[in-house]
Protein backbone atom coordinates (compact mmCIF):
# COMPACT_ATOMS: atom_id res chain seq x y z
CA UNK A 1 0.00 0.00 0.00
CA UNK A 2 1.16 3.45 -1.00
CA UNK A 3 2.14 5.63 1.70
CA UNK A 4 -0.10 8.41 0.64
CA UNK A 5 -2.82 5.89 0.95
CA UNK A 6 -5.19 6.16 4.36
CA UNK A 7 -4.70 3.13 6.63
CA UNK A 8 -7.96 0.65 6.82
CA UNK A 9 -8.82 -0.18 10.13
CA UNK A 10 -10.90 -3.98 11.02
CA UNK A 11 -13.75 -3.07 13.50
CA UNK A 12 -13.65 -5.45 16.61
CA UNK A 13 -17.48 -5.22 16.23
CA UNK A 14 -19.84 -3.93 13.74
CA UNK A 15 -23.44 -2.71 14.78
CA UNK A 16 -26.66 -0.76 13.50
CA UNK A 17 -28.01 2.23 15.58
CA UNK A 18 -31.87 2.28 15.35
CA UNK A 19 -33.15 5.99 15.47
CA UNK A 20 -36.59 6.25 14.53
CA UNK A 21 -36.82 3.56 12.27
CA UNK A 22 -33.55 4.65 10.54
CA UNK A 23 -30.47 1.87 10.14
CA UNK A 24 -26.97 3.78 11.11
CA UNK A 25 -24.20 1.78 10.57
CA UNK A 26 -21.78 1.82 13.67
CA UNK A 27 -17.76 0.11 14.11
CA UNK A 28 -16.36 -0.11 16.93
CA UNK A 29 -12.25 -0.23 17.10
CA UNK A 30 -9.61 -1.57 19.28
CA UNK A 31 -9.05 1.62 20.91
CA UNK A 32 -12.66 1.56 22.41
CA UNK A 33 -13.76 4.55 20.31
CA UNK A 34 -17.19 4.47 18.41
CA UNK A 35 -17.27 5.19 14.57
CA UNK A 36 -20.35 6.21 12.39
CA UNK A 37 -20.62 5.39 9.15
CA UNK A 38 -21.17 8.52 6.91
CA UNK A 39 -22.41 6.70 3.98
CA UNK A 40 -25.37 5.25 6.35
CA UNK A 41 -25.95 8.98 7.95
CA UNK A 42 -26.99 10.24 4.40
CA UNK A 43 -28.90 7.46 3.92
CA UNK A 44 -31.00 7.99 6.99
CA UNK A 45 -31.14 11.54 6.87
CA UNK A 46 -31.65 11.91 2.91
CA UNK A 47 -28.20 13.70 2.41
CA UNK A 48 -26.45 13.44 -0.73
CA UNK A 49 -23.66 11.53 -0.06
CA UNK A 50 -20.98 13.13 -2.61
CA UNK A 51 -21.83 16.54 -1.52
CA UNK A 52 -21.20 15.68 2.50
CA UNK A 53 -18.09 13.95 1.62
CA UNK A 54 -16.61 16.62 -0.22
CA UNK A 55 -17.67 18.96 2.92
CA UNK A 56 -15.98 16.74 5.56
CA UNK A 57 -13.31 17.00 3.11
CA UNK A 58 -13.04 20.28 2.97
CA UNK A 59 -13.03 20.39 6.87
CA UNK A 60 -9.98 17.63 7.17
CA UNK A 61 -7.90 20.10 8.59
CA UNK A 62 -9.68 20.08 11.86
CA UNK A 63 -11.65 16.46 11.35
CA UNK A 64 -8.29 13.82 10.39
CA UNK A 65 -8.10 13.47 13.58
CA UNK A 66 -11.63 12.05 13.93
CA UNK A 67 -12.12 10.31 10.87
CA UNK A 68 -11.14 6.72 9.80
CA UNK A 69 -11.41 4.20 6.83
CA UNK A 70 -12.99 0.98 8.31
CA UNK A 71 -14.07 -2.25 6.94
CA UNK A 72 -18.00 -2.59 6.68
CA UNK A 73 -19.69 -5.26 5.56
CA UNK A 74 -22.06 -4.60 2.98
CA UNK A 75 -24.01 -6.74 0.63
CA UNK A 76 -21.12 -6.93 -2.08
CA UNK A 77 -18.88 -8.18 1.08
CA UNK A 78 -16.52 -5.83 3.45
CA UNK A 79 -15.64 -2.62 1.98
CA UNK A 80 -13.62 0.60 2.95
CA UNK A 81 -16.13 3.47 4.24
CA UNK A 82 -15.17 6.40 5.87
CA UNK A 83 -16.35 6.87 9.48
CA UNK A 84 -16.89 9.49 11.98
CA UNK A 85 -15.79 9.47 15.08
CA UNK A 86 -19.00 9.27 17.52
CA UNK A 87 -18.33 12.51 19.28
CA UNK A 88 -17.86 14.01 16.07
CA UNK A 89 -20.79 13.40 14.69
CA UNK A 90 -22.80 16.03 16.02
CA UNK A 91 -20.27 18.36 14.87
CA UNK A 92 -20.10 17.53 11.51
CA UNK A 93 -24.11 17.30 11.34
CA UNK A 94 -24.61 20.48 12.80
CA UNK A 95 -23.33 21.55 9.06
CA UNK A 96 -26.21 20.39 6.98
CA UNK A 97 -28.00 23.48 6.09
CA UNK A 98 -31.47 22.28 7.14
CA UNK A 99 -33.84 24.59 4.93
CA UNK A 100 -32.06 23.05 1.81
CA UNK A 101 -33.89 19.51 2.86
CA UNK A 102 -36.92 19.29 0.93
CA UNK A 103 -38.23 16.77 2.80
CA UNK A 104 -40.12 17.86 5.54
CA UNK A 105 -40.06 14.52 6.99
CA UNK A 106 -36.62 13.98 6.64
CA UNK A 107 -35.83 17.42 7.75
CA UNK A 108 -37.86 16.58 11.22
CA UNK A 109 -35.91 13.81 11.59
CA UNK A 110 -32.53 14.94 11.30
CA UNK A 111 -33.59 18.16 13.80
CA UNK A 112 -35.12 14.99 16.55
CA UNK A 113 -31.24 13.49 15.80
CA UNK A 114 -29.21 17.04 16.74
CA UNK A 115 -31.47 17.20 19.36
CA UNK A 116 -30.72 13.85 21.30
CA UNK A 117 -27.45 12.93 19.32
CA UNK A 118 -25.32 12.98 22.81
CA UNK A 119 -27.68 10.81 24.77
CA UNK A 120 -28.49 8.28 21.45
CA UNK A 121 -24.88 7.81 20.19
CA UNK A 122 -23.51 7.47 24.44
CA UNK A 123 -26.11 4.89 24.54
CA UNK A 124 -25.58 2.81 21.83
CA UNK A 125 -21.64 3.07 22.67
CA UNK A 126 -22.66 1.95 26.17
CA UNK A 127 -20.99 4.88 27.90
CA UNK A 128 -21.62 5.23 31.38
CA UNK A 129 -23.01 8.23 32.63
CA UNK A 130 -19.50 9.71 33.74
CA UNK A 131 -17.86 8.59 30.31
CA UNK A 132 -21.68 10.21 28.44
CA UNK A 133 -20.53 13.87 30.82
CA UNK A 134 -16.78 13.28 28.76
CA UNK A 135 -18.03 12.48 26.05
CA UNK A 136 -20.51 15.55 25.92
CA UNK A 137 -17.73 17.76 26.90
CA UNK A 138 -15.26 16.57 24.40
CA UNK A 139 -18.19 16.94 21.46
CA UNK A 140 -18.68 20.59 22.66
CA UNK A 141 -15.09 21.52 22.85
CA UNK A 142 -14.58 20.09 19.38
CA UNK A 143 -17.65 22.34 18.26
CA UNK A 144 -15.95 25.61 20.34
CA UNK A 145 -12.41 24.45 18.47
CA UNK A 146 -14.10 24.39 15.01
CA UNK A 147 -15.82 27.70 15.25
CA UNK A 148 -13.13 29.73 16.59
CA UNK A 149 -11.00 27.95 13.41
CA UNK A 150 -13.82 28.99 11.41
CA UNK A 151 -13.99 32.84 12.64
CA UNK A 152 -9.82 32.81 12.81
CA UNK A 153 -10.03 32.13 8.71
CA UNK A 154 -12.77 34.10 8.34
CA UNK A 155 -10.43 37.05 9.85
CA UNK A 156 -7.25 36.26 8.23
CA UNK A 157 -9.57 36.35 4.76
CA UNK A 158 -11.00 39.43 5.66
CA UNK A 159 -7.71 40.90 6.27
CA UNK A 160 -6.36 39.26 3.05
CA UNK A 161 -8.81 41.07 1.50
CA UNK A 162 -8.11 44.33 2.87
CA UNK A 163 -4.69 44.50 2.20
CA UNK A 164 -5.37 43.43 -1.39
CA UNK A 165 -8.12 46.65 -1.61
CA UNK A 166 -5.43 49.04 -0.21
CA UNK A 167 -3.15 47.50 -2.64
CA UNK A 168 -5.30 48.40 -5.49
CA UNK A 169 -6.46 51.52 -4.12
CA UNK A 170 -2.76 52.72 -3.85
CA UNK A 171 -2.45 51.73 -7.64
CA UNK A 172 -5.05 53.75 -8.30
CA UNK A 173 -3.64 56.97 -6.51
CA UNK A 174 0.04 55.74 -8.20
CA UNK A 175 -1.48 56.48 -11.53
CA UNK A 176 -4.04 59.31 -10.79
CA UNK A 177 -0.98 61.07 -9.64
CA UNK A 178 1.05 59.74 -12.89
CA UNK A 179 -1.66 60.79 -14.98
CA UNK A 180 -2.08 64.24 -13.03
CA UNK A 181 1.89 64.76 -13.72
CA UNK A 182 1.90 64.41 -17.11
CA UNK A 183 -0.80 66.71 -17.73
CA UNK A 184 1.13 69.09 -15.35
CA UNK A 185 3.99 68.59 -18.23
CA UNK A 186 2.11 69.32 -21.34
CA UNK A 187 0.53 72.39 -19.62
CA UNK A 188 4.10 73.61 -18.46
CA UNK A 189 4.65 72.83 -22.50
CA UNK A 190 1.69 74.43 -23.51
CA UNK A 191 2.21 77.75 -20.94
CA UNK A 192 5.83 78.04 -23.07
CA UNK A 193 4.08 77.84 -26.17
CA UNK A 194 1.05 79.70 -26.14
CA UNK A 195 0.33 80.22 -23.12
CA UNK A 196 -0.35 84.01 -21.53
CA UNK A 197 3.19 85.70 -21.64
CA UNK A 198 3.81 84.30 -25.17
CA UNK A 199 0.50 85.78 -26.45
CA UNK A 200 -0.45 89.53 -27.60
CA UNK A 201 -0.05 92.51 -25.10
CA UNK A 202 -2.78 94.41 -24.99
CA UNK A 203 -0.28 97.01 -27.10
CA UNK A 204 -0.56 94.48 -29.31
CA UNK A 205 -4.13 93.77 -29.83
CA UNK A 206 -4.85 97.24 -30.30
CA UNK A 207 -2.47 97.86 -32.97
CA UNK A 208 -3.71 94.53 -34.95
CA UNK A 209 -7.50 96.10 -34.36
CA UNK A 210 -6.03 99.88 -36.01
CA UNK A 211 -4.43 97.72 -38.63
CA UNK A 212 -7.88 95.78 -39.85
CA UNK A 213 -10.12 98.61 -39.84
CA UNK A 214 -7.60 100.29 -42.06
CA UNK A 215 -7.50 97.86 -44.45
CA UNK A 216 -11.26 96.81 -43.82
CA UNK A 217 -12.14 100.78 -44.61
CA UNK A 218 -10.04 100.59 -47.99
CA UNK A 219 -11.60 97.60 -49.08
CA UNK A 220 -14.95 98.52 -48.60
CA UNK A 221 -14.39 101.85 -50.77
CA UNK A 222 -13.01 99.37 -53.42
CA UNK A 223 -16.72 97.67 -53.10
CA UNK A 224 -15.95 95.02 -50.62
CA UNK A 225 -18.54 94.08 -48.39
CA UNK A 226 -18.05 92.76 -44.66
CA UNK A 227 -14.54 92.61 -45.24
CA UNK A 228 -13.43 92.13 -41.76
CA UNK A 229 -13.88 88.70 -41.22
CA UNK A 230 -11.86 87.56 -44.24
CA UNK A 231 -9.15 89.86 -42.74
CA UNK A 232 -8.50 87.89 -39.62
CA UNK A 233 -9.12 84.40 -41.16
CA UNK A 234 -6.07 85.52 -43.28
CA UNK A 235 -4.45 86.55 -40.23
CA UNK A 236 -5.51 83.47 -38.45
CA UNK A 237 -4.40 80.68 -41.12
CA UNK A 238 -0.64 82.80 -41.26
CA UNK A 239 -0.29 82.31 -37.32
CA UNK A 240 -1.97 78.87 -37.10
CA UNK A 241 -4.47 79.80 -34.21
CA UNK A 242 -8.33 79.84 -34.06
CA UNK A 243 -8.85 82.95 -32.70
CA UNK A 244 -6.60 86.56 -33.44
CA UNK A 245 -6.22 86.25 -28.99
CA UNK A 246 -4.35 83.45 -29.62
CA UNK A 247 -1.21 85.05 -31.82
CA UNK A 248 1.90 84.49 -30.72
CA UNK A 249 4.08 87.29 -30.06
CA UNK A 250 6.64 86.11 -31.94
CA UNK A 251 3.93 85.75 -35.43
CA UNK A 252 3.00 89.33 -34.55
CA UNK A 253 5.62 91.30 -36.71
CA UNK A 254 4.86 89.07 -39.62
CA UNK A 255 1.38 89.95 -39.14
CA UNK A 256 1.84 93.42 -39.45
CA UNK A 257 3.81 93.36 -42.04
CA UNK A 258 1.20 91.65 -44.17
CA UNK A 259 -1.29 94.14 -43.14
CA UNK A 260 0.92 97.22 -43.73
CA UNK A 261 1.72 95.62 -47.09
CA UNK A 262 -2.32 95.28 -47.99
CA UNK A 263 -2.35 98.87 -46.85
CA UNK A 264 0.50 100.32 -48.84
CA UNK A 265 -1.07 98.34 -52.40
CA UNK A 266 -4.43 99.50 -51.64
CA UNK A 267 -3.40 103.51 -51.12
CA UNK A 268 -0.94 102.91 -54.13
CA UNK A 269 -3.53 101.64 -56.36
CA UNK A 270 -1.70 98.55 -56.97
CA UNK A 271 -4.36 96.03 -55.33
CA UNK A 272 -7.43 96.98 -56.87
CA UNK A 273 -7.98 94.67 -59.72
CA UNK A 274 -6.50 91.51 -61.11
CA UNK A 275 -4.63 89.20 -59.34
CA UNK A 276 -3.10 91.42 -56.88
CA UNK A 277 -5.93 91.36 -54.76
CA UNK A 278 -5.05 92.93 -51.12
CA UNK A 279 -5.83 89.35 -49.00
CA UNK A 280 -6.62 85.85 -49.77
CA UNK A 281 -10.33 86.18 -47.69
CA UNK A 282 -10.89 89.40 -48.24
CA UNK A 283 -13.48 89.57 -51.07
CA UNK A 284 -16.16 89.16 -48.95
CA UNK A 285 -18.27 86.22 -47.89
Amino acid sequence: MSSFEPAVFRPDRERALTFHGKQILTADLKDGRGYVSVRSLCDAFGLDQRAQRRRLLRQQGYLTAYTASILITTPGGPQPTMCLMASAVPLFLTGVELDRIQNLETRSLLTAFLDEAHTVLAEHFGISERGEIQFLRESISRMVAEQEFFEENLTKKVEAELVELRRAQEDKVDQIRAAFGGLRQQVTRLEATAGPKARLTPEHTGQLRQLVATLGGLLQEKGVVKPYPGIYMDVTRMTGVSRSEDIRQEDFPKVVAFLEEQIQRLTTGSGSTGSDKPVEGSQGS
